[in-house]
């Protein structure tokens, strides 16, 4: 879409599109390789992206989240930097905008198939070799008696999720690595004693038995697999995306560096990131509770929470216009959340933040909020900014 226009052409165009998209699919290749709470609609950040960027342009996600941005700037020939400091969301991230041969694929199904193909035979069929190996690892592994992974999974489910997680951790190549990874996150939920009908990871005492990691690891590292070779066929792969770990509110970019920043920040204390990737995060190394003080948003029981976000969130609002090239654009789509029963107007304290910041307001578009997968707010704000000034 062309984006040499005045500001008044511009507003025009963004007020000619329709934001809603109710039935659109947004699902397509990789956005949904793994579960990831509050995502970002990929066709309003693909809509967006050609509004206000052209192809080799460079934008920016500080709030990087699950990669929506990354996977259309990929696909729609943008170069892109994404940052975030969760872990999980890195993870997710990088995967999901993967670009890697079928027979690396190919490899990859065939190793974990050989590797765990013991695991599904009898007890008395078991190779002796494949025992020994297996009760090895499990044997030096301090998980299996530490007693936080105790309470959350079965015994037997524990040792085969310590047994793969170990092959994991012992692939060489790093995109396999975390490909692998990925797939071993996405079965946690479905192998733990967590409840199945809650998005945050509750204990379900009265659990019945839980599928075996070993039966599910595979087909989830073959649909993986799967969602990689179909953006493999989609995307030049002369564009260049970078993921890293970044606080939003300290961009580690020069001045007047990219062409556009395009984000959907965390929502105030609705969505608790730690809390909703607990599983993932402990079997990652990293522990829930210390980044929960870290988010923006975070520590959602704390009768600071809006204070520490509106302040992180300033901090953000005034790095983007930093590193942002005059007279490039920035886009900041909200909800207005509900936070101990009050209602913050997150769409003022946005508004307010950019323009004390330096940016001149371009449009605000409002829609329903529909096809947005779990989100109950109400109505959700896409903000437009021109930064005007150096």
């Amino acid at each position: 879409m062309k984006t040499m226009c005045n500001d008044m052409q511009l507003v025009n165009i963004i007020n000619d599109q329709d934001w809603e998209f109710a039935e659109a699919d947004t699902q397509y290749l990789t956005h949904n390789i793994h579960r990831y709470s509050g995502k970002f609609i990929p066709q309003i950040a693909r809509k967006v992206i050609e509004i206000l960027t052209q192809e080799g342009d460079i934008i920016l996600d500080p709030y990087n989240g699950s990669g929506t941005t990354m996977l259309e700037a990929l696909l729609t020939g943008r170069n892109a930097i994404g940052s975030d400091i969760n872990p999980l969301a890195l993870l997710i991230s990088e995967v999901k905008c993967t670009l890697i041969n079928s027979e690396e694929l190919d490899w990859l199904v065939t190793f974990f198939e050989e590797k765990l193909s013991f695991l599904n035979i009898k007890d008395d069929l078991f190779l002796s070799q494949d025992r020994e190996e297996f009760e090895k690892i499990i044997q030096s592994d301090i998980r299996f008696e530490n007693e936080w992974f105790k309470k959350w999974f079965e015994p037997e489910n524990l040792k085969e999720l310590i047994f793969i997680n170990t092959i994991i951790k012992d692939l060489q190549k790093e995109d396999l690595k975390k490909i692998s990874l990925l797939a071993f996150s996405q079965i946690l939920r479905r192998t733990s004693r967590a409840h199945s009908g809650y998005p945050n990871v509750m204990f379900d005492k009265n659990a019945g038995p839980k599928a075996r990691p070993s039966k599910v690891f595979i087909p989830e590292l073959i649909k993986i697999t799967n969602m990689l070779r179909s953006l493999n066929k989609e995307v030049d792969t002369s564009t260049n995306i970078l993921i890293k770990y970044g606080d939003a509110r300290n961009i580690e970019l020069n001045n007047n560096s990219v062409d556009a920043v395009i984000t959907h920040p965390p929502y105030i204390g609705s969505v608790p990131y730690a809390e909703y990737g607990l599983l993932s995060l402990m079997w990652l190394g990293e522990d829930p509770k210390i980044l929960d003080k870290t988010l923006t948003g975070g520590q959602r029981q704390s009768k600071y929470v809006v204070d520490r976000f509106t302040e992180g969130y300033s901090q953000m609002i005034n790095e983007s216009f930093r590193v942002l090239k005059p007279n490039k654009y920035a886009f900041f789509m909200v909800g207005n959340p509900v936070v101990k029963g009050e209602l913050i107007d997150l769409e003022k304290i946005t508004l307010d933040h950019a323009i004390d910041a330096g940016f001149t307001h371009i449009t605000t578009v409002t829609r329903k909020g529909q096809n947005r997968r779990a989100n109950k707010m109400g109505e959700e704000f896409l903000l437009f900014f021109k930064k005007t000034r150096a």
